[in-house]
């Protein structure tokens, strides 16, 4: 999830450890005779998208490549965060490495339009490399996509940057589309291909969404072009002006501002109130430029209303994450307002709306490759709903609903597709009353979250009346989490904040093939769940994962291909009530299963690291895999995260007896995370054996002592904002406090007793000015503290030095431990701090 109008706030459901991986199949290999390849077929998704009428209705049809003709080298499956394939939809796609390999599909329907998910290399400094892909009709070059990683490969710590510097990897997946120039008809060999002119160093093909595009529509009788106020429809000249006055005359007076076919640059958001903006088609008309938004004004100032867009795309130029600048597609307050048929690309959340507003309504549209969430509706949304909208690789939640300050109440997501998020959950309802979550299909989450989660977290008003989640289809959902090292379920309840008591009635959903567990209570008390006709088609551990206390009643709840057993509870005080007509879950565990039958030297253990400055102070580490069984184990993949450097020996398959190597070593960069973890997987759910990493860092180069070092807080916003994000060199990240109770302190342990002249405390740039009141303590031992500095008045002002603030020491001599006691913050009921920086000149 992402905060849209609170700059005290970071943007996401938890934040994230990124990966650097060496891939076992991934670096290009010389071409081979084509593979031997399943019939031409696809996994189709129309209407109704699966049995049941499941999922978003869509004009198109998407074909999976691996299952596809092949000329290349299919890669995974994989489930291991940082991995291609495991961003991949079906968690399976398809390399082509030289010239001449191709990915074959047979129309199953007419189409004149394709769009392409892909991957493509990164460039050295991070700004991307373009490139194209041939596509092939009858062995003649129809077209040329063009293919870019501008937008793609986020690298360093939450929120993410696009500097490879910044260490790990991921979102690495991106999407392109093109008219074909004619209709080809069902049967028809469509063939992606590496031609002379393709120069990547190599192509991912995921999936293609083929698609009959109609002919653009005509200008309504009575509207206001566009054009006539001075558009530019070539996209060459700015035309937010032009448009903005097309739109501010028609407003109110029932007239609709039409937008014909063409690319129109815009550079800023458009504002909309009264007013209709439709264009030729999704395909057809199209506002692109970098701050490219439609926008009602904010409900503090009024709101907007009576809004219709329709009909048209909108590709921002968003290439990494801000939480600071709302590069949104569509936002503000919208009341009794649509969105149907939006094209969203490319921007940093599809939709965000803060109300109080009421009916809210989006259908038909599709977002991709967004930085953030891909729908949020925030603080008093009500009456409103989604519906047969296709969201595909989000950097955040795919749809959310938060209410932070007001209640969301009312809403519904229906009958919408959210595939592979790179970080959260496919549906994240974060407190509410009377919210429907229903016949919506969610595939591939990759990390630190489920499929579906009900939640009381990130200070939202809790659950009121009826929670339902009905005849959902979920598909290789939930995650590893990075931090707790456990698996997260498919459907996740989370009483984060406070208890969930809300009534939740949850019915006739489809659980396929979790990644870990299938159902998953957690944190404080769970109570009035009520589940039916619940059916688990394999998870890669249990039926039910209790994490927390409470009760659920289960009737006609049946489980197959459970990969440990029935329920974990390790004496959660939760009570499971049997209905009736339950099986196949019966079983009760305490205990999380091996990974497979592996031996892994320091497996579940933590390889310490350590440098001064720029100096490796620890000899790289090695990490032995052993297969003891008498098969042979595939090996998916062999990755790393943080700010490590990873070599391994390791084959596609492990022999009988065999061994290999992964040696590991600390390499910190600026802004790259201290902790990760060593993952070995082979492939299947829950099928990760992972050995845990931290590196320390004793003084950074500019001498910084505090750089990177170990932090003890009284508090702190749970899988959000922790005490490290203080000390990690980057000012996106940061630390605050338990809210609504001071005081509260962070204490930051300097590994050695160091003559200490003076502290710099910063919060985010770009946050509004606010003043915190903070005594300084200083510590031989960690436990006895002296005052440095008597509490004071610090005003955090963006217009001065960044919203950084300087307190010398004076007589802070031979002092290891530096503390902060922060015991009022204007700005927001915490303390906030995003770097402390210890210098002894």
């Amino acid at each position: 999830m992402t905060w849209r109008n609170h700059p005290a706030r970071r943007t996401t459901a938890a934040a994230g450890v990124l990966a650097a991986s060496l891939l076992i199949g991934m670096v290009p290999a010389t071409a081979a005779a084509p593979p031997s390849a399943p019939p031409p077929s696809a996994r189709l998704q129309s209407a109704p998208a699966i049995p049941g009428g499941v999922g978003a209705r869509v004009p198109f049809i998407e074909h999976e490549a691996e299952d596809a003709q092949v000329h290349g080298t299919v890669i995974g499956p994989d489930r291991a965060y940082g991995t291609l394939a495991a961003e991949a939809i079906g968690r399976q796609a398809v390399q082509l490495d030289t010239q001449g390999e191709y990915v074959e599909f047979t129309l199953t329907k007419p189409a004149n339009a394709l769009n392409l998910r892909y991957s493509i290399p990164d460039s050295a400094d991070g700004a991307g490399i373009d490139a194209t892909l041939g596509v092939y009709v009858d062995g003649q070059r129809i077209q040329s996509l063009a293919l870019t990683s501008r937008y793609s490969w986020y690298y360093g710590q939450f929120p993410w940057t696009n500097d490879p510097a910044d260490g790990g990897r991921r979102h690495m997946y991106d999407d392109s589309r093109v008219l074909l120039g004619e209709t080809y008809p069902a049967g028809t060999a469509v063939r992606l291909q590496v031609g002379e002119q393709d120069v990547a160093p190599w192509y991912v093909v995921d999936v293609v969404d083929f698609e009959k595009v109609a002919a653009p529509t005509t200008m309504p009788r009575g509207a206001e072009s566009v054009v006539a106020y001075g558009a530019d429809p070539t996209g060459v000249n700015d035309s937010s002006d032009a448009i903005q006055a097309a739109l501010d005359a028609a407003s109110g007076t029932g007239r609709t501002v039409w937008l014909p076919e063409g690319t129109f640059l815009v550079t800023r958001h458009l504002l909309v109130d009264r007013v209709t903006l439709r264009g030729a088609g999704q395909w057809r008309s199209t506002l692109t430029g970098d701050g490219v938004g439609v926008f009602g004004r904010e409900a503090t100032e009024g709101g907007s209303s009576d809004v219709h867009l329709s009909d048209f795309a909108i590709f921002g130029e968003v290439r990494e994450r801000n939480d600071t600048d709302p590069k949104n597609a569509i936002g503000g307050a919208l009341s009794r307002s649509t969105v149907d048929k939006v094209w969203m690309q490319h921007t940093k959340v599809g939709i965000w709306v803060t109300g109080p507003m009421d009916d809210f309504t989006v259908t038909r549209s599709r977002i991709l490759d967004q930085t953030a969430d891909g729908i949020n509706f925030v603080t008093g949304v009500t009456n409103s709903s989604v519906s047969d909208t296709y969201v595909r690789t989000t950097g955040d939640d795919g749809l959310a609903m938060w209410s932070l300050g007001q209640i969301n109440a009312d809403n519904t997501y229906t009958r919408n597709t959210v595939k592979a998020p790179t970080l959260a959950n496919n549906i994240a309802i974060y407190g509410g009353r009377d919210i429907t979550v229903s016949r919506n299909l969610v595939t591939d989450t990759l990390t630190q979250g489920g499929g579906i989660q009900i939640a009381n977290r990130f200070g939202a008003l809790a659950h009121e009346g009826t929670t339902t989640v009905s005849r959902n289809h979920l598909l290789r959902t939930g995650s590893l989490d990075l931090f707790t090292h456990i698996g997260n379920g498919a459907l996740w309840f989370w009483a984060g904040d406070s208890p969930l008591t809300a009534a939740l009635d949850v019915r006739g959903n489809i659980i396929e093939d979790s990644s870990y567990s299938a159902i998953q209570f957690f944190d404080q008390s769970v109570t009035g769940a009520v589940f039916n006709d619940t059916t688990i088609l394999g998870a890669g551990t249990f039926a039910l994962q209790l994490n927390a206390s409470g009760s659920a009643s289960f009737r006609k709840t049946s489980a197959s291909g459970l990969g440990t057993g029935g329920v974990y509870d390790c004496s959660s005080g939760f009570t499971v009530v049997d209905a009736g007509k339950n099986t196949g879950w019966a079983d009760s565990t305490c205990g999380y299963p091996a990974a497979g039958p592996l031996e892994v030297t320091g497996l579940g253990e933590t390889l310490e690291f350590a440098t001064e400055g720029d100096v490796a102070l620890s000899d790289p580490q090695a990490v032995t895999i052993t297969n003891p069984t008498a098969e042979q184990v595939r090996l998916a993949s062999v990755s790393i995260t943080g700010s490590f450097t990873l070599d391994h020996t390791c084959d596609a398959e492990l022999a009988p007896g065999a061994s290999c190597v992964a040696t590991i070593a600390f390499a910190p960069t600026p802004r790259g995370e201290r902790v990760g973890a060593l993952t070995i997987s082979d492939g299947t759910p829950a099928g990760r054996y992972q050995v845990y990493l931290r590196g320390d860092v004793l003084n950074s180069p500019d001498g910084n002592l505090a750089a990177s070092r170990p932090v003890v807080t009284s508090g702190e916003v749970p899988g959000c904002c922790g005490g490290t994000n203080a000390v990690d060199g980057s000012t996106t990240t940061y630390w605050e406090s338990t809210n609504d109770s001071f005081p509260q302190t962070l204490a930051v342990d300097l590994g050695r007793p160091s003559d200490l002249a003076r502290i710099v405390l910063q919060v985010t740039p770009g946050w509004g000015t606010r003043t915190q009141v903070i005594e300084i303590r200083t510590s031989t031992d960690g436990q006895t503290w002296t005052t440095a500095v008597p509490a004071t008045e610090y005003v955090f002002d963006p217009a001065v030095d960044d919203n950084r603030v300087t307190a010398l020491l004076p007589g802070a001599s031979q002092q290891q431990h530096v503390q902060i006691e922060v015991t009022a913050n204007s700005g927001w009921p915490a303390a906030q701090v995003a770097e402390m920086e210890v210098y002894s000149f």
